[in-house]
């Protein structure tokens, strides 16, 4: 008995379905394995943007992978560290100029954050209204103690720290403007592109660039956001400022203050604010309260401070985040004034 029309069309639909899953999964496989091209990457992002199947396919997929890599990579994170730092000679004292150290940056955030891409986040694509249009909206988020690097369809990388989420428009290609909101810290390198400004929403800053590399932090639980920039110029202004935008040029930092609503700028050495891209805490006479909400984020614990005396401490020094939180408490106390002790999550700082 031949088919009816109506189970006819319902079969070729379903086939065709079944395609593009198919074809979705291949271009996944190759995402994961790091050898999309950019004609698969393009493709991906069409069949993620057209299909829901495609979309719930890949969250799917993204969580079975983050869950099968977990053990391995906690396994493997301190050789695979100690081997990028011998190479990079970061366990002798520092020498050169700083532009091989920025070079070196570069090279090590590639090396050592694409450890972390497939554990650290997934993305999740939601529909939200805009303009009257439906768009899907992606969004990466960073767990706690963990890091990661996103590059944007448009060819910028964004090293992500931990506790931090990044979303942008996946259409964001056709979008007058390239604008990217963060929640945490971010390590930017911008594709130059003067038609179309790159933004960073962050919280009530904004940062626009053409095309530079620069460092954005900006916590909830933090009293301030920074910017340091480290290479090429970038305007920062904020709906609150009434003095206008501050033009930022390398080795400048800006800082805005959440309770005045007030920003102000200084020289700065921008890269010891980005270090954290290569395994390193680094500080520059930072309060050491400030300093564990730093540690907190980094090693998933609470701190609790039950110090007459470290409200008013200080400090300076770059430190591996390869050493256990104990370690870097014992570092930080150079005189050994505090002791700690700990109850599985929670760590309690009294004085001696």
């Amino acid at each position: 008995m031949p088919l009816s029309r109506d189970v006819y069309s319902m079969q070729t639909e379903t086939k065709k379905m079944e395609k593009k899953l198919d074809e979705f999964e291949e271009l996944m496989f190759d995402h994961l394995a790091g050898n999309l091209s950019d004609e698969g990457g393009r493709e991906l992002l069409r069949l993620l943007q057209s299909a829901p199947s495609c979309r719930q396919r890949y969250k799917e997929m993204a969580r079975i992978r983050a869950k099968s890599l977990f053990g391995k990579f906690e396994q493997e994170k301190r050789a695979d560290y100690e081997a990028l730092s011998a190479a990079l000679g970061l366990t002798k004292k520092p020498v050169g100029r700083k532009v091989v150290l920025w070079h070196l940056l570069r090279v090590a955030a590639v090396a050592l954050l694409v450890l972390t891409t497939s554990i650290a986040a997934y993305y999740i694509y939601r529909d939200t209204a805009e303009t009257h249009r439906e768009s899907a909206l992606c969004r990466m988020e960073v767990p706690l103690g963990s890091q990661t690097k996103v590059i944007l369809p448009d060819g910028s990388t964004v090293c992500l720290n931990s506790g931090s989420i990044l979303k942008y428009d996946s259409d964001i290609l056709r979008q007058k403007n390239r604008e990217v909101y963060l929640v945490g810290e971010g390590y930017f390198e911008v594709q130059s592109d003067p038609k179309r400004p790159f933004i960073v929403h962050a919280d009530v800053l904004s940062v626009e660039a053409l095309g530079t590399v620069f460092n954005v932090r900006s916590y909830p639980e933090d009293t301030e956001i920074e910017v340091n920039l480290i290479e090429g110029k970038v305007n920062v202004f904020s709906a609150s400022e009434t003095q206008g935008n501050v033009i930022l040029s390398p080795d400048e930092k800006l800082t805005y203050d959440k309770r005045s609503g007030r920003m102000s700028h200084s020289h700065a050495d921008a890269l010891q604010a980005s270090r954290w891209i290569i395994g390193r805490l680094s500080f520059v006479n930072a309060a050491v309260p400030e300093i564990m909400k730093v540690i907190e984020r980094q090693y998933d614990v609470r701190i609790v401070l039950c110090s007459r005396y470290i409200e008013k401490e200080v400090f300076s020094g770059s430190i591996s985040s390869t050493l256990t939180v104990e370690e870097i408490l014992d570092y930080i106390d150079v005189d050994n004034k505090y002791s700690w002790s700990r109850n599985g999550n929670v760590i309690t700082v009294t004085d001696k």
